[in-house]
């Protein structure tokens, strides 16, 4: 049996608990479109051809839970278990990465000409280009866990690097005032850019992973940029606002968001080649194009839709 992976089962239709005819939701791989059948359409040859084999495995258990008028197996077997790809642990890992080396360096303002910003702005805008490859190929779902995880890790350095400040320093090591004036500002760089994070990426995630859909998964270059634009505008306004507040001058603050702002729209163009060639590998080598056709878009689930 020849599976060229035309369509995949997407959702079971749950009026079959009533009717006893099992339905099923498909999409089109590679498109938005979605229609039903009923498995007992489906259970032929000519349709299962078109299946994976592990929808075509789903089609069968639900074919047989039909006419043995069983449906409790539906609830039981099989279940579409979101694999966990390694090429989604090494994007995790770069994604977690960058957002550190953001956090880390964001307390130094560097200068170039007449434009001063965060160091951190040389690292954080690749979490924005690592958000839309993990939405774009793997989900929503995928993409919340990791800014959760990637969120966890920055608060296992913040607490670290906090502490580190009180502990006795050697009686021949001097540099302990400067240690902690760069640490000692840590938490307040921690709240601005948790708060900046969880707003900007969860919108640049939500928006791409709606506007995929509505593009029939075409025009990525125009669905990341947009989102980029959005949720780095959250972001930066957010981030500066309370890192930097009665820190700096108030017109200094506006000229900083404004320069991290276009700088972080325009990596985010300049990657647009980078994030087409890791997607459309990523796509071939796991074989997933995912559509978040019914995904719950609520920010504190962490469960895999």
């Amino acid at each position: 049996m020849n599976h060229s992976n035309t369509y995949r089962i997407v959702a079971v239709d749950d009026s079959y608990a009533n009717t006893g005819e099992v339905y099923v939701k498909i999409q089109v791989v590679g498109t938005s479109k979605t229609f039903n059948r009923s498995v007992s359409e489906l259970y032929q040859k000519e349709w299962l051809d078109n299946f994976s084999r592990e929808d075509v495995a789903h089609i069968a258990a639900l074919y047989t839970a039909e006419k043995t008028q069983n449906l409790t197996l539906i609830e039981r077997f099989p279940k579409r278990h979101s694999t966990i790809k390694a090429s989604v642990i090494v994007v995790g890992i770069l994604f977690t990465a960058f957002l550190i080396l953001a956090n880390l360096s964001a307390f130094k303002l560097a200068a170039i000409g007449p434009f001063i910003f965060p160091a951190g702005l040389i690292f954080f805008p690749m979490t924005y280009v690592f958000d839309d490859i993990l939405t774009e190929v793997y989900g929503f779902s995928t993409s919340r866990r990791l800014i959760w995880s990637a969120l966890f890790a920055n608060l296992i350095i913040f607490i670290g690097m906090w502490l580190t400040i009180y502990l006795p320093p050697a009686a021949d090591w001097n540099y302990q005032s400067a240690y902690a004036l760069i640490y000692q500002s840590t938490p307040r760089i921690f709240v601005a850019s948790t708060l900046g994070y969880f707003f900007g990426e969860f919108t640049n995630s939500i928006i791409l992973a709606k506007l995929k859909i509505l593009t029939s998964g075409k025009h990525l270059w125009l669905r990341a940029i947009t989102s980029t634009a959005i949720g780095v505008g959250i972001d930066t306004i957010v981030f500066i606002h309370i890192a930097f507040l009665l820190v700096i001058p108030y017109t200094e603050i506006w000229k900083i968001i404004l320069t991290m702002y276009l700088v972080k729209v325009s990596y985010e163009a300049c990657a647009i080649p980078l994030t087409y060639k890791i997607t459309n590998y990523l796509k071939k080598k796991d074989n997933v194009d995912h559509y978040d056709f019914q995904t719950n878009f609520n920010p504190f689930s962490l469960a895999m839709d």
